[in-house]
């Protein structure tokens, strides 16, 4: 029974469909190969999995606030320092292939459930105040995140088929709003502790485990079974639409990931004074949590989806720009136009992930090519501007490099956009 082989919940909180139902009539009435079609019903389902993209950022960008603090305490080099911060990145890269077999295996609502029991376990790790403990916690946590990534997509494609567009803006909203919130307390945490940011990464901990317990009534819509034949059959490698994606993927997990680390420094070098440039950057990343939420719902109610990837990229094409050639002219405007930009990007990478794959389980499968793609190139994009800047002195060949990207990206848009199918 296809529908039923990796991925279709439910309908009802009921268990999975017995062996015995599995013949062609009982199939096309099974409410469980439908999803859930209307909310009402569900709404702890969807609070369940808003929960759990609130854990899917604010784990990792907690640190970033703390990091000069963490470095000094315990007398990090500037190496040891950033692997806490770039071995989540490479984790999503490395481990995002493998994330469809594990929900294959073991059924999207136990790998995610598994999921947030070692984000919780990571990040406690992480709260130890020992360097080796907290590396090995940092790869706990940013293994975990990527299998959360790459199989949340499919979770929404199946459970709700007909509200994928919703859904994506409304669990992408909560992981942005996660992040946002994760950076602006971690400060104020620290300080109400006397000075201890070891509790700033600790209570991450505690909602994760918060989030694993309110997690454990979600097992009774799990289904699994034998993957379908057509997992075995079609190689996404090879399919040229999937790669559009991918590079449609990657280009905005570079330029994200970029703009986060740099843009800040950039704005001082050219003359902005640091507080100035703090709250650029805090523009940067507040802006985008609207735009997440807005995104999808825009791109799905506009039937030409070129000229929609037209629309969402006009901020970016404004603000990039502006940003490489006129850095100090307008800066507000180009951090609030990068800022929507970057928000809408991927927010719109999640959807068209989710509705493409032509059934749950090709959009897992695609999920992790996508993303394995694209955090790979996030992990170098951020690396390469530096060496750009430190090889020739100036800013100036590193930020052309960012409008080269963009224009890949918008590119690359225009036909991951497309309204049919990839594999099946």
């Amino acid at each position: 029974m296809t529908q039923n082989q990796g991925g279709v919940a439910p309908s009802e909180a009921s268990p999975a469909v017995s062996p015995t139902q599995q013949d062609g009539n009982t199939r096309s009435a099974d409410p469980a190969a439908r999803g859930f079609r209307h909310l009402g019903p569900h709404i702890g389902f969807l609070l369940a999995l808003l929960l759990l993209a609130a854990n899917m950022r604010g784990s990792i960008v907690a640190m970033g606030p703390l990091a000069e603090i963490v470095g000094l305490d315990l007398q990090l080099s500037g190496v040891q320092l950033g692997l806490l911060t770039t071995i989540p990145v490479l984790s999503f890269g490395v481990l995002s292939i493998f994330a469809p077999r594990l929900g294959q295996r073991f059924g999207l609502e136990a790998t995610l459930l598994t999921m947030l029991l070692f984000i919780a376990v990571g990040q406690g790790l992480r709260a130890t105040g020992s360097y080796g403990i907290m590396i090995v916690g940092t790869i706990i946590l940013g293994s975990a995140i990527a299998v959360l990534n790459v199989l949340t997509p499919s979770l929404v494609r199946r459970s709700f088929p007909t509200r994928v567009a919703l859904i994506t803006a409304l669990y992408t909203f909560t992981m942005s709003t996660g992040a946002t919130v994760a950076a602006f307390v971690a400060i104020p945490i620290r300080n109400a502790a006397d000075g201890d940011w070891r509790y700033s990464l600790g209570i991450w901990a505690v909602f994760a485990a918060l989030a694993f317990l309110l997690w454990l009534p979600m097992l009774r819509y799990r289904h699994k079974g034998p993957a379908p034949v057509s997992v075995t059959q079609v190689s996404l490698w090879k399919n040229a639409e999937a790669w559009w994606l991918a590079l449609f993927f990657g280009c905005q997990s570079l330029m994200f990931y970029t703009g986060t680390a740099w843009v800040a420094k950039v704005f001082i070098d050219s003359g902005i004074s640091e507080g100035e440039a703090a709250t650029l950057l805090t523009i940067f990343n507040v802006f985008g949590i609207p735009a997440a939420f807005a995104a999808p719902l825009i791109y799905s109610k506009i039937a030409n989806k070129k000229l929609a990837m037209v629309i969402l990229h006009v901020p970016l094409m404004i603000g990039i720009p502006g940003f490489v050639f006129a850095t100090t002219e307008l800066p507000y405007l180009w951090a609030f136009c990068m800022g929507l930009g970057q928000g809408a990007m991927i927010s719109i990478a999640l959807t068209l992930v989710g509705i493409r794959g032509a059934d749950p389980q090709t959009s897992a499968r695609l999920s992790g090519m996508c993303q394995s793609v694209g955090y790979l190139l996030a992990a170098v994009g951020p690396v390469l501007f530096g060496a750009l800047h430190d090889l020739l002195g100036n800013w100036e060949a590193a930020l052309s490099f960012l409008f080269v990207i963009v224009c890949i990206q918008m590119i690359a848009a225009l036909r991951a956009g497309s309204a049919s199918k990839i594999g099946g």
